[in-house]
C-alpha cells in the first residue's frame, strides 16, 4: 500500500512540474541568438530560454505559421546599444505567447535613462512591438526596465493580453525614467488588455487609433493614467477612436487618472463612445480627469481646436483622492461644439487644492 501511495505522490508531483514548466523538443528551444531563424522556420511550439540578445539586434519572432506557441523561460536580456529598436518583435496569426513562471524580459533601461526619454539625450530603443491577429493571446509576460516605450501594438486584433506585469519603477529614482508608456495602441480592432500591472513614468495605456477596446482590471502607478491621445496623422481614419471601455481599475500616484487629448496640428478625426467604469484613484497630483482639445506639437496651448470632436464620454463610479499644490479634480477644455454627450454619474474626488475647471460641463457633474 505504501508503494502505491508513493507512486501516486510521485505521479502527482510529475504532473505539477510539467504544468508549471513548459517542455519542448530541444531542437525547438532558442538559447542562443543564432538559433532564432532555424527554430522559427521549423517549429510550432517554441521556447526562448535564458537568451542574451546581442547589442543592436532585434529578437524578431515573426512566424508565418498559424497557431504557433512561444514560451519565454528564465531571463531574456537585451544588451546595451544606443539605437531606436525595437528590442523584441512578435508577429503572427492565432499565436500564443506565454511567460513561464519566474520569467522576465529585461530591457536594461537603467543603462539608458537620463530623464529625457525619447525627447533627447541618449538614443533609446523601444522595447516590445506586437502585430498579432486572429485571436492571438499574450499572457503572463513580465517586462522589466523598458528604456523607453514598453509595448507598441499596431495592425492587430482580435488580440488579448492578460496577466502582464510591466515594472519600470526603478526609473522613478531621480526622475530618470521618461516616456515609458505601458501600452501604445494604433491601427487595431478588437483588443482586450486585462489583469495587468504597470509601474512606469508615462501613460499606462495610450490609445492613438482603433476600435473596440476593452481594458479591465488594470493597476497603474507612477505614470500618466488611462489615456487617449488622438491626432497623429492628416488622414481621418488614422485619427479615429471608437468604442473603448476602461473598467474595474486603479490608478495610483500618477500625474493624471484619466487623460484624453486631441492634437490640433493634425487632420480631422473623431473620438466616440468612450466609457470609464469603476475606476479608483489614489494620490493623483495633477488632474483626476483631464480632457483637452488644445495639444500642439506635444504640449497644451490653451487654444482648443475642434478638428477631432469627442462624442460620448461616459464616466460611472469614478472616485479617488488627489494630493499636492497642483491637484485639480476635473479640467475640460473643448472647442465650441466639439464635445458632446458627456454623461457622468458617481464621479467624486477628495483632497484637491483647486476647483474643477470646465469649458464644457458634463451631465451629472458640477464644475
Amino acid at each position: 500500500m505504501l508503494s502505491i501511495r508513493l507512486i501516486a505522490v510521485l505521479s502527482a508531483a510529475s504532473i505539477a512540474v510539467t504544468s508549471a514548466t513548459p517542455v519542448a523538443d530541444s531542437s525547438c528551444t532558442i538559447s542562443s541568438f543564432d538559433q532564432v531563424a532555424s527554430v522559427l522556420a521549423e517549429c510550432t511550439d517554441i521556447v526562448v530560454s535564458n537568451l542574451e540578445v546581442p547589442a543592436g539586434e532585434t529578437l524578431n519572432l515573426e512566424t508565418k505559421k498559424k497557431g504557433v506557441t512561444i514560451t519565454f523561460e528564465g531571463k531574456t536580456t537585451f544588451a546595451y546599444k544606443e539605437w531606436y529598436g525595437p528590442l523584441l518583435r512578435v508577429k503572427g496569426k492565432a499565436i500564443t505567447v506565454v511567460g513561464a513562471k519566474g520569467s522576465v524580459l529585461d530591457g536594461q533601461g537603467q543603462l539608458y535613462w537620463d530623464g529625457k526619454g525619447g525627447n533627447g539625450g541618449i538614443t533609446k530603443p523601444k522595447f516590445f512591438k506586437i502585430k498579432a491577429t486572429e485571436g492571438s493571446h499574450f499572457k503572463n509576460i513580465n517586462l522589466l526596465n523598458c528604456p523607453v516605450q514598453c509595448t507598441s501594438i499596431d495592425h492587430s486584433g482580435p488580440l488579448t493580453l492578460s496577466g502582464w506585469n510591466i515594472d519600470v519603477s526603478q526609473g522613478d529614482k531621480d526622475a530618470l525614467g521618461h516616456n515609458t508608456d505601458g501600452f501604445d495602441i494604433n491601427t487595431t480592432d478588437q483588443l482586450t488588455i486585462e489583469d495587468t500591472v504597470v509601474k512606469n513614468q508615462d501613460d499606462c495605456i495610450a490609445v492613438n487609433q482603433g476600435t473596440n477596446f476593452i481594458f479591465n482590471n488594470l493597476d497603474c502607478s507612477g505614470g500618466h493614467g488611462l489615456s487617449l491621445s488622438v491626432g497623429t496623422s492628416h488622414e481621418i481614419i488614422k485619427n479615429t477612436v471608437r468604442n473603448v471601455t476602461f473598467s474595474n481599475s486603479v490608478v495610483r500616484k500618477s500625474r493624471n487618472g484619466i487623460h484624453i487629448k486631441t492634437h490640433t496640428n493634425s487632420g480631422e478625426g473623431i473620438i466616440e463612445d468612450v466609457t470609464y467604469s469603476n475606476i479608483a484613484m489614489e494620490g493623483i497630483w495633477k488632474y483626476a480627469v483631464n480632457v483637452e482639445q488644445d495639444y500642439k506639437k506635444g504640449k497644451p496651448t490653451g487654444i482648443p481646436v475642434g478638428n477631432i470632436p469627442i462624442k460620448g464620454l461616459h464616466l460611472e463610479k469614478v472616485t479617488g483622492t488627489l494630493t499636492g499644490e497642483e491637484s485639480t479634480p476635473v479640467y475640460i477644455i473643448c472647442a465650441d461644439g466639439a464635445c458632446s454627450n458627456f454623461n457622468w454619474s458617481g464621479v467624486s474626488f477628495e483632497g484637491a487644492s483647486h476647483a474643477s475647471n470646465c469649458s464644457y460641463v458634463p451631465t451629472g457633474y458640477s464644475c
